[in-house]
C-alpha cells in the first residue's frame, strides 16, 4: 500500500502538455494513410487537414467529451461520438474510412452501408460513464433490453432467453476461454460457469473499441448460437508516456501506455490490478468467514511493419480465489456454514495479431493460446464438527485459436475469405469420499470453419451482403448460409432484413440448451458433442437524426434439435419477439438510452429457464461545468434502471450436501416467476488540473436496496425451504488520477 501512496504523491510533480487529440486517418481496407482528410469537432468551427502521413492534431482542447466529424473525397463520412479528452494527456484516436462506390459514374456519398443488427459498442469512455459497471465490459451491456442479468454477483448475461453458456469470448479476432475472475460467483451449484464471473480480467483501461453481437451477425463471426464478445486491446499512444492510477473498493489499478522510447514507433499499453478484498484478506479480514481476492495483468505491444502493416503481441493473466471456512455447529445458520469451500482459478491468454495492408485489400492473421484452470474443494462437517465428507473438482479448459482473413476491394464493394481453426482440450476430474463413482473426462476437439462473404452497394439506396461458412469437427459438419440487405428511406431512415443459419460446436459447458447455474450434464464421450444449429431472421428499422437514433427489431430464432434437462432426448426450441432502443448521444453534456424488449423463449413444451419474457432499461446522465476562475471542475450524475421478468425456477433434483438426493415437496410458490427491478446511481466529482485529471466516484448498485429474488432451495441444515435474494445496496467508492 505504501507504494501507492508514493505514486500518488509524485503525481503533482509531473508536467505535461495541454489537451491534445491526435491520430491518423486510414483507408479501412488497405491501411493506406489518407492525406488531406478533414477532421473536425462537431458543432464547432474547429478542424484540421491530415498531413502526408495521414496524421491530424487538434491542440488546446477543453477537457471533456467531443464528437469528431471526418470526411474525405470518395469515402463515407463518419461521426465518432464521445471521444474522451483528458487533462495533461495526449488522446490518440485512429480513424478508418470506408470507400464510397461509383454507381453509374457518380460517387454516391449518401448511400447507406449495410447495417448489422444487434451490435452493442463497448468503449472505455462508456464503461467509465455508465452507473455500476465497475469498469467491467460485460456489466456495461446489461444496459441493453436485449440482454438480461443472470445474477447480481456474476456478470453472465442471457441474450433473448438463451443460456449464457452459448455466448463466446473473442480477443483480437480469436476465440478464448472465459476471461473472468471467480467464475463460480453467486451460482446455485457453486460451480464455474462458461462465460461469466465476478469481475472481468479485461479492465476498462486496456480496451480499445469493442463490441457485443447478439442478433443476425454475418459470416465473419461464427461458432455461437448466442452472442459474441469481440474484444480489442488498446494500442498505446506514440506520443508521450501516460499513466492512470485508481484506488477503489474493487481494487488498485495502475495503467500505463506510450512509446518504448521517445520518438519510437513501437508502443505498449499495460494494466495491473489487485483486488481490495485481497488486500483485506492478507491482513486477516474476512467477510462472514469468506476470503475473496484476485489480481490480473494485461498488456499489448504494437509495432508498425512498414507504412501499412502492424504486428501486435498481447497477453492477459489472472488469479482469483474464494475461500469459505465452516462455522461451529452452534454458530451455523444454514447448510453452507457446515462446509469448508476453497475455490481458485488461474487463467492465461497469450497471442499475436498481424495486419498487412495492400493497395486494394488487407490480410489479417491472429493466433492465441488460452487456458482456464479451476479447482474447487469442499469438506462437510457433522454435528460434532468432525469432517465426514470431502469433494474435490478439477476443471481445466484450453483453447488454441487461429484466424486468417483476406479482404479484397471490388468494383462496388468487397469480398472476404477466411478460416477459423480451433483446438479445444477439456479435462474434468471429481473425487468424492464415500462414493465409488467419481466421474472424469479428458478429450480433445477441433473445429475448422472456412467462410466467404461478399458485401457492396446494389444501388444508391440498397446495400447488402451474402455469405456462407462450412464448419467441420470430429465426425460432424454443417453449412451456414447468411444474407442481409439494407434499404435507405430518405436521408434518415433505413430498413434491414437479414438472417441465415447459425451453428455452434457443443462442449460440456453448453451441451444442454436449458443449462442453468453449474453444469447439469457431463458426458465423457466426445462424440456426444456435435454442432447445434439454429435458424434466425430479423427485420429492423433505424431512424437517425443529429443526436438521436431509434432502432426497432423483430426477431425469430428456431432450434430444430437441442438437448434439454440433462438428458439425451432431443427437443425443438424457439425464441421470438421485438425490441426498441432509443439513444441520445452525449451532446450538450447529457445523454439517454431507453429500451424495451418483449419475447418468448420455449423448448418444445417447456419454458426456457432464462425466459424472462420482457425487459426494460434506461440509462441517463448529465454533466455540469462548475468551473470557477482557474479551477476547472465538473460534476456528473448517471442513473441506470433495469426491470425484467424473473428467471424460471431450477427444475432439477434437490441435492442433499451429504451426497444423496433428497426427494422433498417443493413449496406452492416455487414455480412463481418473480420480477427483477434495480436502480444504479453514479456520482462523479472531477477536477481538471494543469497536468492531470483527478476524480472521485461513488457507484451505488441497487441504490433503492430492493430485495430481488434469486432462487429458492431446500436447506439440509434448517430442514426447510429457504429463499436466497440478490445483492442489496452495494456502494463502491473510487479515486482516480490520470496524468
Amino acid at each position: 500500500m505504501k507504494y501507492w501512496i508514493v505514486i500518488l504523491a509524485l503525481i503533482s510533480t509531473v508536467a505535461l502538455k495541454a489537451q491534445t487529440l491526435t491520430g491518423r486517418v486510414f483507408d479501412q481496407l488497405s491501411n493506406e494513410p489518407l492525406v488531406g482528410a478533414t477532421v473536425g469537432i462537431a458543432r464547432t468551427n474547429t478542424g484540421v487537414i491530415t498531413n502526408a502521413n495521414g496524421r491530424y492534431t487538434l491542440n488546446e482542447l477543453e477537457p471533456g467529451r467531443v464528437d469528431l466529424i471526418v470526411s474525405y473525397v470518395g469515402y463515407q463520412p463518419v461521426e465518432i461520438n464521445d471521444v474522451w479528452i483528458k487533462t495533461g494527456k495526449v488522446t490518440n484516436q485512429d480513424i478508418y474510412l470506408e470507400r464510397s462506390y461509383d454507381l453509374e459514374e457518380v460517387v454516391v456519398s449518401a448511400a447507406k452501408p449495410y447495417i448489422q443488427p444487434g451490435k452493442i459498442t463497448i468503449t472505455e469512455e462508456q464503461i467509465n460513464r455508465f452507473a455500476a459497471t465497475y469498469y467491467d465490459p460485460a456489466r456495461l451491456i446489461t444496459s441493453s433490453p436485449d440482454v438480461a442479468v443472470a445474477n447480481d454477483q456474476n456478470n453472465e448475461i442471457s441474450v433473448r432467453g438463451l443460456a449464457p453458456s452459448y455466448n463466446v469470448w473473442k480477443l483480437e479476432g480469436v476465440e478464448i476461454v472465459n476471461p473472468n475472475h471467480l467464475s463460480n460467483a453467486g451460482t446455485f451449484l457453486d460451480q464455474p460457469t462458461a462465460t461469466g464471473g465476478g469481475v472481468n480480467m479485461l479492465s476498462a483501461q486496456m480496451l480499445d473499441q469493442s463490441e457485443f453481437l447478439y442478433s443476425t451477425f454475418d459470416n465473419r463471426n461464427g461458432n455461437s448460437v448466442g452472442g459474441i464478445f469481440n474484444m480489442n486491446l488498446k494500442k498505446g499512444t506514440d506520443q508521450d508516456r501516460q499513466y492512470t492510477a485508481q484506488a477503489s473498493l474493487i481494487g488498485l489499478d495502475f495503467a500505463t501506455e506510450g512509446p518504448f522510447r521517445q520518438g519510437g514507433k513501437t508502443t505498449y499499453a499495460a494494466n495491473y490490478r489487485y483486488s481490495f478484498t485481497g488486500l483485506l484478506a492478507g491482513m486477516g479480514v474476512d467477510f462472514g468467514g469468506e476470503s475473496i481476492g484476485f489480481q490480473d495483468l494485461s498488456f499489448n505491444v504494437s509495432t508498425p511493419l512498414g507504412e501499412r502493416s502492424e504486428l501486435k503481441v498481447f497477453g492477459v493473466g489472472g488469479l482469483s480465489y474464494n475461500d469459505f471456512t465452516h462455522k461451529s455447529f452452534e454458530e451455523s445458520e444454514n447448510a453452507k456454514d457446515r462446509k469448508d469451500i476453497y475455490y481458485n482459478n488461474q487463467t492465461g491468454i497469450a497471442g499475436a495479431a498481424l495486419k498487412v495492408g495492400r493497395s486494394s485489400g488487407q490480410l489479417d492473421l491472429s493466433i492465441a493460446y488460452s487456458v482456464a484452470d479451476n479447482e474447487r474443494s469442499q469438506a462437510n462437517y457433522d454435528n460434532s464438527d468432525d469432517k465426514f465428507y470431502t469433494n474435490n473438482v478439477l476443471n481445466n479448459r484450453q483453447v488454441v485459436s487461429f484466424n486468417a482473413s483476406n479482404v479484397q476491394r471490388i468494383s462496388n464493394g468487397q469480398i472476404e475469405v477466411g478460416v477459423m481453426q480451433n483446438f479445444y482440450t477439456y479435462e474434468y476430474q471429481m473425487t468424492t469420499t464415500n462414493i465409488l463413482f467419481n466421474p472424469s473426462a479428458n478429450y480433445q476437439q477441433w473445429l475448422a470453419r472456412p467462410y466467404a462473404r461478399l458485401e457492396g452497394q446494389l444501388s444508391s439506396k440498397v446495400s447488402g451482403y451474402l455469405g456462407t461458412s462450412a464448419s467441420f469437427t470430429n465426425g460432424d459438419q454443417v453449412v451456414d448460409p447468411r444474407a442481409g440487405v439494407t434499404v435507405g428511406i430518405g436521408k434518415t431512415q433505413s430498413i434491414t432484413l437479414s438472417g441465415g443459419m447459425y451453428s455452434q460446436l457443443l462442449n460440456p459447458y453448453n451441451y444442454n440448451f436449458g443449462a442453468a447455474y453449474g453444469e447439469l450434464y457431463l458426458s465423457d464421450d466426445p462424440e456426444d458433442y456435435s454442432f447445434m444449429s439454429s435458424y434466425r431472421g430479423t427485420v429492423s428499422h433505424d431512424v437517425s437524426s443529429r443526436d438521436f437514433t431509434v432502432h426497432t427489431e423483430v426477431f425469430y430464432y428456431y432450434f430444430p434439435d437441442v438437448n434439454y434437462s440433462g438428458s439425451d432426448e432431443k427437443e425443438t426450441a424457439t425464441t421470438g419477439g421485438m425490441s426498441v432502443v432509443m439513444t441520445k448521444d452525449f451532446s450538450n453534456t447529457a445523454y439517454m438510452n431507453v429500451g424495451a424488449s418483449i419475447y418468448d423463449s420455449e423448448i418444445d413444451v417447456y419454458e426456457s429457464y432464462f425466459n424472462t419474457g420482457y425487459s426494460a432499461t434506461v440509462s441517463a446522465g448529465k454533466e455540469w461545468d462548475l468551473t470557477s476562475g482557474s479551477k476547472n471542475r465538473r460534476l456528473s450524475v448517471d442513473l441506470r434502471g433495469m426491470y425484467q421478468g424473473g428467471y424460471r425456477p431450477y427444475n432439477g433434483p434437490i441435492g442433499d450436501p451429504g451426497g444423496r438426493f433428497l426427494l422433498v415437496q417443493r413449496p406452492e410458490d416455487y414455480y412463481q416467476q418473480r420480477d427483477y427491478l434495480r436502480f444504479d446511481l453514479r456520482v462523479v466529482w472531477k477536477r481538471y488540473h494543469e497536468n492531470r485529471t483527478t476524480s472521485i466516484a461513488l457507484d451505488l448498485q441497487n441504490v433503492a436496496n430492493i430485495e430481488n429474488f434469486a432462487y429458492q432451495y431446500y436447506d439440509s441444515f434448517t430442514r426447510q425451504w429457504e429463499v436466497q435474494n440478490q445483492l442489496g445496496l452495494i456502494p463502491i467508492l473510487a479515486y482516480r488520477v490520470e496524468w
